[in-house]
């Protein structure tokens, strides 16, 4: 780390489990490096960023990380992911946004 780069990453919220967020988190995270991008990493449950990259057709891979530090070392090759909970009612299924035929 330099000593302008920050002390931590920034931060993704989750938002809407089936609004766009979790879309453009995975491909601003695919272009991270043609965008040079910060490390950044986002909160919300792994299993959805895993079924969102596959419905879109984009290979990703997505680590947990424990801390916001941790995504210093996954953000390369992995999409950083501090995971939370949302509780009994949330399935991918019914969260990704249906796409018109």
């Amino acid at each position: 780390m330099t000593a302008n780069a920050p002390a931590l990453p920034l931060a993704l919220t989750l938002g809407e489990t089936a609004g766009i967020g979790p879309e453009i988190t995975i491909k601003a995270w695919a272009a991270r490096e043609r965008e040079q991008l910060p490390v950044f990493f986002v909160i919300g449950p792994p299993d959805l960023y895993v079924a969102q990259a596959q419905a879109m057709g984009i290979d990703i891979s997505v680590r947990e990380i424990a801390h916001p530090a941790e995504a210093f070392d996954a953000f390369a090759t992995a999409l950083p992911v501090l995971p939370i909970a949302l509780g009994p009612a949330w399935c991918p299924e019914r969260s990704m946004p249906r796409r018109a035929a």
